[in-house]
This record gives C-alpha cells, structure tokens and sequence, in this order.
C-alpha cells in the first residue's frame, strides 16, 4: 500500500467506521488522552501477519487483529483483542485499530466488484427513483436531514479545534456522523466525511501522505452535500450517490485505445485503467484494479481482463480498437463487462489510430485549441458526474532535460513544454523512461499526455508513439520498440532500454530525473491567486478558530486593505466574514449548523470561491503559454 509510515504487514486491513467510533466511545478518558499525545505509537510497534489475522507486539502485550473473511476488513468488535486485562477497552487495541484505513462500502464496491458486473444490467434502485431515468430525484426524508445536520455539527466542532487538535473524541463524532449518513442513503455525504478522518489521522500522525489542500477540499464537499440535503426537498443521484454504480445503455459501437496508466492509491489498491475513446467522441475506462501493493500494477497490465465472454490483458487493449455491442457504462463513464456485452478486439494497427472521426475532433486540432477546450469544459462538483479527462495528444521534439523535467519543443508552440512525471514510485516507469527520452535531443515524438491545469505548460507524459513521426535524416536520433508495443510506449507500465535508442547522450551528472513534490502530491507549488485568503483558509482548517486572526488585527486589516487594492472586493468580505465568525460564533447545544454564518459554511464558500479564481488565473497562464 502507498503508505510509508503505516506498517505494511497490516497489507489492505480496513476497519468499518462505526467499530472504530465504538472502540473509541467505549474507552476511558485517559485512554484517549494517552493516544492523543502519540496518535502514531501504533507504527513502532511490531506487526506480524498469520493465516487469518494480524498480530501486533506491544513489548508486554500482543493485540490480535482478525480477517473478515477474504476481504481483509475489521467489521466487529469480536474480531479485535488484546492480551491484557483491560481488553477492549485498553490503550493498546485502540491504538493500532486508529492506524488502519478507514472501510466504505462505496469504495469496496468500486474495487472489488466482480468482473462480470451483476449491477450492471439492473442497476440499484433508489428511493423514489427509476431505473434508466436519469434525470431521477430522492424525496429527502428526515433521517437524510438529520445525518446531514449532524455532519455539519461534527465539521463545525472540528473547525472550532482546528485539525491538529482532533482528538479521537471528535474523530469519533465524525465517524459516527458518517456511519448515520451511510444507514440514512447518504453515500457520498458519508464517504466524504470519511475521507476528512483519514486526512485528520494523517495530519496528527505526521504522515508522508498528509494532504492539506485534499483535507480543505473534502471538508467543503461534505458542507456542499450535507447543505443540498437540508435545504432542499429533493436531490438527485449526484448528490446522494450510489453503493454501486449503476450502468445504462450506451450508444456505443466502436472504441480506441487512448493510454493505460498505473493505479496506486493510499487506500491500498493497485491496477491498471485503460482509457478508450468512444465512436460518440468521449472517453470511458476499463479499470482492473485490487487490493494490493504498489507493483500489483504491472501485474494487472499483464494479466487479463474479462470483457463480456473475452479475455484480454490490458497490454493488449491499450494497443487495440473493439467492436462493441449492447455497451453499457456508469455515469463516470466505466464501461460494463457484462456477460450481456460483446467486445470484438482488433489491433490498433488494422485501423490507424489518427483516421477515426472522434479522434480527429478531440485530438487532430492545435495544442493550444485542445488546451482551450478543456478549460471550457465546466468542471462538475457532483461527485458522481463524469470528469472529462485532461487529454492531449501532440507532435514534438525532444529538447532534452531541465530540472525535473523534460523539454519538448511542440508543433505550433513557441515556448517549450516540459514532460513531467506522472506518479513517482519505484514500482512504475515514469522516471526512468523520461531519463532515457530526455538523453535523446532531437527524437521526434508524438505524446499522449494530461495537462496540469495549475501549471501553466507542464504535462504529465502518459504514452508516446514512434508511427506518427515525422520524417528526417539518417542521423536524427530515432527509437525503436519491440514489435509487441505495436509502435506504442505506455510510459507508466513498459519499459525502455537503452538499445531502443540510436543514440543517446551520456549519463548526465545532475541527479537523476524527479517528481518535485508537494503538499497535494503534485510537482511544484501551484500559484495561489488569493494567498492571504488561502492562508486564512489553511489557519482555520489546521488551526481551528483560535489562529484566525482578529478583524481588530493588524494583519488582517492589512490583508484587506490588499484585497481590496486588488479589486477582490469578493474575497475581502469573504475574509472579513470568516475572521468575525472565528471571532464571535459559537456552535449552540441545539444545534450549530443552523447558526449563520457558520465556520463550515464560510469555509465551503471560500473554497468555492478560491476554485473559480484558480482556474480563470491558470486558464489565463496556459493561453499565455502557448499563445
């Protein structure tokens, strides 16, 4: 798992949230002030797997964590023990229970579904829903509405501390919060605030992964739901979501592998996706992804995938077209692998990528038109809209290395671009293939990448493919692949060798080609627009009420006057708002969360604020750029 503080002999062992939330209810004061002072403790411990549990040596005690059957999950308070006395009530089980991922049904379906899809064909029906309506809506009951409210009492709790000071009395009012959510159909709400708990336990533990920019992020998703859910009499499936994702029809008969890239996620999962344009001009994936470590990846893109009444591995789809029949896919656009579907696989090379009509309108225009067009797209905040990947694809020639990075001179681009790593791990290819292309200047190229929005020219490089160069002389550097590859390289999951290459320059002396990371898991820092409210924002998430300065404050009466110099009128009543509420509000005992303005609402409004500004400033930068 992608976790290098966590043990990782504990593998992909989850623990439901309501366990957790009783373990913690059920342990004395001291205990839980004994785990607040070392939330981590648990990490120095000695964790050794067996057959069907996970035992952990404290020194003078031995806590055992059981199976829940092949899924590896702690769904009862029978399947933890400690040796010691005060068991299950001891310092020593809640201490390494804390350390484990927090499970969500919703993620566990989305991973561990079965490869023939039985939802797929009769999707799950909601209250007051349809099946096959899109455009169905869920009456609000009083039980949503009452999860709701408490969600946005715990969020508000927590902002009052701050993240560094929640402690697991106020992890488990989140838990609890989540679980009540998840009983009353609340499924995103509930995974939403889950997400917000594994970004606390992160933070306090000091991890490697902590992830501040995610944190604010989920804390204002949960706000935007949970408020959706109380002031409206109806909601639709985007905003309640799902257990399982529902598959429709599809007006879909032909599909073009695009790229496949490797799958590594902190929840401990691994695989591969394939991404394949569609003859409707979208993009849909065919996921296969598992518990496991960070190399099940490069397992999955060898192994094979069931696609109907086929079996394919993912090295062999990312280089082929398919015909299809009786298509089906979820609102995220995965696609169904029912036995009900037909796939037809042909490779990619019986019809040429570049000649297909979808192709042709996404891909056969200028780099800066496609960059245009993705910044046109509206990004969607429903958390089950389908998000349009940030594809291009463009003609090159490589310049060499700078930094981190790789430079490529593009088409109709006067300044440079620079290739970037898309996920830095030993387990996937990404820096040691762009090492070897950055030792070959002058190689021509065609890319499959993903824009970085917050950088203005910088691409993650996902693919590249030799068959679209353009010609040159006999001594213009040159690579060539084996006959497999097809003539394609997927950068993330094959990889090159020096002899691919006619030529390349020596072992540069820099230090080896590397991803720059930073709080977000993202190569350099991105350019905030608004820092002094970007700053205010992180003070209250991290520091509660109590760090926000004052509207008597100097500081922030300087941060105003400079806002205002800005012509941000927005985001100085905004920043006003929040430091008086800091400042005055108290979450009532009857009921905080409709006590305007409250910290948490204030907080989503920010962050909503700070979005659109974001993305106008980079939309800018990127026309910039390429202009």
């Amino acid at each position: 798992m992608d976790e290098s503080d966590r043990p990782s002999i504990c593998g992909q062992l989850s623990v439901r949230a309501d366990v957790l939330a009783n373990l913690i209810d059920s342990a004395p004061s001291r205990v839980r002030k004994r785990l607040d002072k070392d939330p981590a403790i648990a990490h120095a411990w000695t964790w050794t797997a067996e057959a069907t549990c996970v035992t952990i040596s404290t020194g003078d005690e031995t806590v055992r964590l059981e199976w829940d059957g092949e899924s590896k999950r702690v769904t009862q308070l029978q399947q933890v023990s400690c040796s010691c006395l005060l068991s299950p009530k001891c310092f020593h089980l809640l201490a390494c229970v804390s350390c484990l991922p927090i499970e969500t049904d919703a993620a566990r379906s989305d991973h561990e579904a079965a490869p023939n899809q039985a939802s797929e064909s009769q999707p799950r029906s909601q209250p007051g829903s349809q099946p096959g309506d899109e455009s169905s809506v869920i009456e609000i009951n009083a039980a949503m509405r009452d999860a709701a409210s408490r969600c946005l009492d715990a969020i508000e709790l927590m902002l009052c501390s701050g993240a560094r000071r929640c402690g697991v009395v106020l992890q488990s009012a989140l838990l609890r919060a989540a679980h009540q959510c998840r009983a009353a159909g609340l499924v995103h709400l509930s995974s939403a605030v889950l997400s917000v708990v594994e970004g606390v336990v992160r933070l306090r533990a000091q991890s490697g992964n902590t992830d501040v920019s995610q944190l604010q992020s989920d804390l204002a998703r949960a706000v935007v739901i949970a408020r959706r859910v109380l002031r409206q009499p109806v909601a639709d499936l985007e905003t309640i979501g799902q257990v399982r994702r529902s598959f429709e029809p599809v007006d879909v008969s032909r599909l073009v592998s695009l790229v496949a890239e490797p799958i590594v996620t902190r929840s401990g999962y691994a695989g591969v996706c394939v991404s394949m344009m569609a003859d409707d001009g979208k993009i849909y994936q065919v996921s296969e992804v598992r518990p496991g470590e960070a190399d099940l990846a490069s397992q999955a893109y060898r192994g094979g995938i069931e696609l109907g009444g086929t079996t394919i591995s993912a090295f062999q789809l990312c280089r082929s077209s398919v015909d299809v029949q009786n298509m089906t896919a979820s609102p995220d656009r995965r696609l169904g692998r029912g036995s009900k579907t037909r796939w037809a696989v042909r490779k990619q090379t019986d019809r040429p990528i570049d000649e297909s009509a979808a192709w042709t309108s996404r891909f056969g225009r200028s780099l800066a038109d496609q960059v245009e067009q993705l910044f046109a797209t509206d990004e969607s905040v429903g958390p089950t809209a389908p998000a349009e990947p940030d594809f291009v694809a463009f003609r090159c020639q490589v310049l060499g290395r700078h930094e981190d990075a790789v430079l490529v001179k593009a088409d109709g681009v006067s300044r440079p671009l620079r290739l970037r790593i898309a996920l830095d791990t030993d387990q996937v290819p990404y820096r040691e293939n762009l090492e070897l292309v950055a030792r070959s200047p002058g190689l021509n190229v065609f890319v499959i990448g993903r824009v970085r929005r917050h950088q203005a020219g910088s691409i993650d490089a996902l693919a590249i493919r030799v068959e679209a160069c353009r010609a040159g002389s006999d001594d213009d550097p040159r690579l060539e692949l084996p006959e497999s590859w097809q003539n394609v390289c997927q950068l993330g999951l094959d990889r090159l060798e020096r002899h691919f290459f006619s030529r390349t320059d020596p072992e540069p002396g820099s230090p080896a080609l590397a991803a720059t990371v930073d709080s977000r898991g993202q190569a350099e820092p991105s350019v905030d627009g608004v820092a002094g409210l970007a700053r205010q924002q992180r003070t209250l998430v991290l520091g509660g009420r109590g760090s926000v300065a004052s509207p008597a404050s100097g500081g922030h009466r300087r941060m105003i006057r400079m806002l205002k110099r800005q012509l941000l009128p927005t985001a100085a009543r905004l920043a006003d708002a929040v430091a008086s509420a800091a400042t005055e509000s108290r979450v009532s005992d009857s009921g905080g969360a409709d006590d305007l303005p409250g910290l948490c609402h204030l907080l989503a409004a920010t962050d909503r604020y700070q979005n659109v500004f974001r993305a106008d400033y980079h939309r800018q930068a990127w026309n910039d750029w390429l202009s």
